[in-house]
């Protein structure tokens, strides 16, 4: 098993932080985002998805739990999801959460 890989935002080189900036990254990097608001303390059931994914936090924390190993996310950071991995996202805090969940894109294959 692999470690988590997280990239965190760096606005000297990735600029100021938006929903706008991450959908950007995200297309560059070879991933199409799709918006998904989360409420407070919103839990998303266990999953497998057969294509790579990365989750991007726009605002908010979140606990991702990916094959076991768990990581608290901010806004800015990205996790990359291996394709068969069993991922889970818990919303943590009170603050409002907001990530983009982008899929990578089989035509860059």
């Amino acid at each position: 098993m692999l470690p988590m890989r997280i990239e965190r935002w760096d606005a000297r080189c990735d600029g100021v932080l938006s929903e706008t900036a991450l959908c950007r990254k995200l297309r560059a990097l070879g991933y199409e985002p799709l918006p998904r608001p989360n409420a407070t303390s919103a839990v998303a059931s266990a999953r497998i998805h057969c294509r790579e994914r990365v989750e991007a936090v726009v605002a908010g924390l979140i606990k991702v739990t990916i094959d076991g190993e768990s990581a608290i996310l901010t806004a800015g950071d990205l996790v990359f999801i291996p394709r068969g991995a069993v991922r889970r996202l818990e919303a943590v805090g009170s603050a409002p959460v907001q990530c983009l969940e982008a899929m990578y894109r089989a035509d860059r294959a």
